[in-house]
């Protein structure tokens, strides 16, 4: 093995070509439309057999688009959920920019109506699993992601707020509401929205 490259075991290789503050990469390269989504998919798929996860951020104009380009360019799931932005805070008693960058995407519970949105669209546009990611801090939030045509949903703001115990508050959630309803697995849910 040449020296230079190391053995990874991973199941997947997710290409984050959303984040929206980070400058050479992301929505600041120009990697927020369908040609570069295409073209950067391809290239990744030439050197791999691994599947391949595209994540897409709300900020991208043109996301169904793009996710429709990552699908047709060999892409296994599509990641719908990044954070908005680019954004800015001031530390108004330094003066100062609170980031070092200086700009910073954002995250939690308010990007939540907006990324079931998005994946709400994809899910009509593409035959690949839609992964939900954005602001979910429950139960509910992740049935609403769902329900919006997410296979899966990737969670963050919860454990910002509840630590490694949100997984397990969410799965109970869950099931409790899925029990109640007359669901016999989460895979019942799936799109609902879309009947």
């Amino acid at each position: 093995m040449d020296a230079t490259k190391k053995e990874v075991n991973c199941s997947a290789i997710e290409l984050a070509l959303s984040c929206p503050h980070t400058p050479g990469f992301g929505l600041m390269a120009g990697q927020g439309d369908a040609a570069a989504t295409e073209r950067i998919t391809k290239a990744v798929k030439e050197v791999t057999a691994l599947p391949i996860i595209v994540k897409l951020s709300p900020s991208m104009p043109g996301e169904v688009q793009a996710a429709k380009a990552a699908e047709e360019s060999g892409a296994a799931a599509i990641n719908m959920g990044n954070t908005l932005g680019p954004g800015m805070r001031i530390d108004i008693e330094r003066k100062k920019r609170m980031l070092a960058f200086g700009r910073g995407g954002l995250s939690g519970h308010a990007i939540k109506p907006i990324a079931v949105r998005c994946v709400y669209d994809i899910y009509d546009a593409v035959k690949i699993p839609v992964i939900g990611t954005g602001g979910m801090i429950n139960g509910v939030d992740a049935i609403e992601m769902m329900m919006a045509g997410a296979r899966q949903v990737g969670v963050g703001t919860a454990v910002y707020y509840k630590g490694l115990d949100a997984f397990s508050q969410i799965e109970n959630e869950m099931n409790d509401w899925l029990d109640k309803h007359g669901y016999k697995n989460v895979k019942e849910i799936v799109g609902v929205a879309h009947e």
